[in-house]
């Protein structure tokens, strides 16, 4: 096992916040706000394309090429049971 894993889904909520299960099926949510300062990131201020949040190779990924790696999901996101 690895240090930190990768995603295995994501769906986005409510706040700019996404539900997120890891390959080793532990839950969290992960909070995007604070990357919204980032030019990168900008886009995911609006809440539609927000929402089209997928996972592609273990990481959290929109449209566009636009994408934050598991292990900075593993480390911010907030542990819980998340209801599916």
């Amino acid at each position: 096992m690895t240090a930190y894993e990768t995603l295995k889904e994501a769906r986005a909520i409510d706040d700019h916040r996404v539900a997120v299960v890891f390959d080793g099926g532990e839950k969290g949510v992960f909070d995007c706000a604070p990357y919204f300062g980032q030019s990168y990131w900008k886009k995911l201020k609006d809440p539609a394309f927000f929402r089209s949040a997928y996972v592609e190779y273990g990481h959290l990924t929109w449209p566009g090429d636009i994408d934050i790696s598991p292990l900075e999901v593993w480390q911010d996101a907030v542990r819980e049971n998340v209801v599916q």
